[in-house]
């Protein structure tokens, strides 16, 4: 980053958070910071040195209290032997009990046992296990991407265990959880490797690792020895994320969530660590600042991505309800806010698949996989949070119930359900709009940005029907494909999305790995639903710099019954300009009719796609294998798709004309 970037950066940013950040940067390489987190080995660190005298050589099954946790045990009985979905279950957590772990809840990866904590499995490379985690370079082209490593060590996997626990009853899934975390630790000594880089990979960890301690409480492989084992590495974990959460913080992403939720959680299920009371003390204040700070007050999230905004939502889950069961409350704001939050999800599903628009940046967490729902089917989280805030449902019963169910108990789902329509909505502190017609509906982006921008998507533009996203977002992909750096560079550029393009240039450049400038604005001209129809209009001033001076505005109508959308684009600028309109398109689109001055695609179940101009376009369809023609549904999986790009070089003003119907079946 240059000189005219970091003051760029000051005027974005603010002067605290990047005078924090080189702040950061001056403790890790002078070595400061490494000396406030010495390395050692657990036989080093005794427990007792952790915990208030009184607790020492006590019964731990009855200081743990299963009462302050989730009715885990409840649960377990509540499931065992009837669980409709079971058999999923048992072949998920089998597998973990034979080294075959699910990554990016997507790839099936044989790791084999003993497992190697330190391996990426897509590259075979092997990440130091002895070096300080200071010291730890996160971009190493031959180890490829470091959350390919994180990911097993997040132990989501210890949720399948117990769910099949839950159904079984077999001791087996209790002893592989055990036997596993002692490989984990005794391969990842306090400070020690890539596990411990990332003070977010630390709070998960503790989440996954109370769910497991108080679900095989009572079993007979969960020794006394086992327990104090555990206790000290949480114990640990959270002096780790305590001592570095200004990092977090600094970053405005969910990444202080996920930290304060260690520690609230470390605070409030044990309080006979000394320090117990102040890590629930600091884990909630960061909770309730931070999560008034990143939430608007329309309910959209900072990040600007549906995945990390369900991710926040499931660390409030957590949160919110472990201080319900243990007589605490978080802010009546808060709760307002994380309301907000539940209903912007819900009005951005497509209710037909439970899925939400592939928009933003998408890491692949799912933090907690408590159902047999795929990932990209928000419904469990929606209906759990609901409920914590509501005491009802959203939907009807389904395999979506159970994360509710383990939280709440069985009896939640006797709670009544609330017939909540999807509307055309105006989300406009985050720039997120909704067009619901009666067989289709949309998502628009109009965004001024007020903080980072990760995707460069100005109008983006998605469209549903029939729970097929016609017009869909490419995805994120990977954060770092050393192999692939066009593709990690292209998914989320302004080619990878719904919108214009000009002179072949992004309107915005990156000046570091996760930093865009200048940021972006946009208007809002015109939203409204009447009888005949449903109307939108906003206008993009991304391209409204030297050297282009172009504005972008963007119309989109649909009729009430969602059997068309026209959509149409406006240039206005001066001098002569390519222009490039893409829509991203299913992998089965094809060009029916190609003209000087249209192109007709064929979609899929009767749609059809044409876009016109008034001069000579070149349109093509982009397919994978080029710069485009991919999108990326689950991290580091890519898919084909169509991308149809239409390029028209004039003088401006210009339109383009896009309409999007559905053709009469004849009978």
């Amino acid at each position: 980053m240059n000189l005219a970037d970091a003051i760029s950066a000051v005027r974005y940013f603010g002067i605290y958070p990047v005078s924090l950040g080189i702040w950061h940067r001056i403790v890790k390489k002078t070595g400061l910071l490494k000396h406030r987190f010495p390395t050692c080995d657990w036989g080093e660190l005794a427990l007792e040195s952790f915990i208030n005298r009184s607790t020492i050589k006590r019964n731990w099954r009855e200081i743990l209290c299963p009462d302050r946790f989730f009715p885990v045990a409840d649960v377990c009985r509540f499931f065992s032997g009837k669980n409709a979905s079971g058999q999923l279950i048992i072949e998920r957590a089998d597998n973990v009990t034979n080294g075959r772990f699910k990554y990016f809840s997507r790839l099936d990866v044989r790791h084999g046992l003993p497992v190697s904590w330190h391996l990426n499995p897509f590259t075979r490379a092997e990440w130091s296990k002895d070096a300080h985690w200071c010291d730890i370079d996160y971009f190493v082209k031959e180890n490829g991407d470091i959350k390919c490593v994180w990911e097993i060590s997040r132990f989501s996997w210890a949720y399948d265990l117990v769910r099949a626990y839950a159904v079984t009853n077999d001791e087996k899934y209790v002893r592989t959880f055990w036997e596993l975390l002692e490989s984990w630790l005794a391969d990842n000594q306090p400070n020690q490797g890539v596990n411990w880089v990332s003070g977010q990979e630390c709070g998960l960890r503790i989440m996954a690792w109370c769910f497991a301690l108080f679900a095989f409480l009572d079993s007979q492989a969960t020794t006394t020895d086992r327990i104090e084992r555990l206790l000290l590495a949480i114990a640990v974990h959270a002096e780790r994320v305590e001592k570095f959460i200004s990092h977090a913080i600094r970053q405005k992403t969910s990444h202080a969530m996920t930290e304060a939720t260690g520690l609230y959680t470390a605070g409030t299920l044990f309080p006979f660590f000394r320090s117990a009371s102040r890590w629930r003390a600091l884990g909630k204040r960061i909770l309730e600042r931070e999560g008034l700070r990143q939430i608007y007050e329309d309910g959209s999230y900072v990040q600007h991505s549906m995945n990390y905004h369900r991710l926040m939502l499931h660390t409030y889950l957590w949160c919110l309800r472990l201080s319900e069961i243990n007589g605490d409350s978080f802010l009546e704001k808060l709760k307002e806010r994380l309301l907000n939050a539940t209903e912007f999800l819900y009005q951005m599903q497509d209710e037909t698949t439970g899925r939400v628009p592939n928009y933003g940046a998408n890491d692949g967490a799912l933090v907690l996989p408590l159902s047999n729902c795929d990932y990209l089917d928000y419904r469990p989280v929606i209906q759990s949070c609901w409920y914590l805030l509501k005491c009802q449902k959203l939907y009807e019963r389904g395999q979506w119930d159970e994360d509710m169910v383990w939280f709440f108990g069985p009896e939640s789902l006797k709670a009544s359900k609330l017939n909540k329509q999807r509307t055309s909505c105006s989300f406009q502190a985050g720039g997120y709009y909704t067009l619901r017609a009666k067989s289709s509906w949309g998502m628009i982006r109009c965004q001024t940005y007020r903080d980072r921008v990760v995707h460069v998507d100005p109008l983006h533009l998605d469209v549903w029907a029939d729970g097929i996203n016609l017009l869909r977002d490419c995805g994120t992909y990977k954060y770092f494909a050393p192999d692939e750096p066009e593709l990690e560079l292209y998914f989320k550029s302004i080619w990878a999305h719904n919108t214009v393009a000009i002179d072949d240039c992004s309107p915005v450049r990156l000046v570091s790995r996760f930093t865009y400038l200048p940021w972006p604005k946009a208007e809002l001209n015109r939203f409204k639903q009447g009888r005949d129809i449903i109307e939108w209009e906003g206008r993009s001033l991304a391209y409204d710099r030297d050297p282009w001076k172009v504005i972008h505005s963007r119309r989109v109508m649909s009729n009430p019954e969602g059997t068309r959308w026209e959509i149409t684009d406006v240039l206005t600028g001066n001098g002569s300009h390519k222009v490039e309109l893409r829509w991203h398109l299913p992998a089965e689109a094809d060009v029916v009719v190609r003209e000087s001055e249209s192109v007709q695609v064929r979609l899929v179940d009767g749609w059809l796609l044409e876009v016109t101009a008034h001069d000579t376009i070149k349109a093509r369809i982009i397919e994978s294998g080029e710069n485009g023609g991919w999108e990326s549904l689950y991290y580091s999986h890519k898919q084909p798709l169509h991308t149809l790009s239409v390029v028209v070089e004039t003088d401006l003003p210009m339109k383009f004309a896009t309409t999007v119907w559905r053709q009469v079946r004849l009978e």
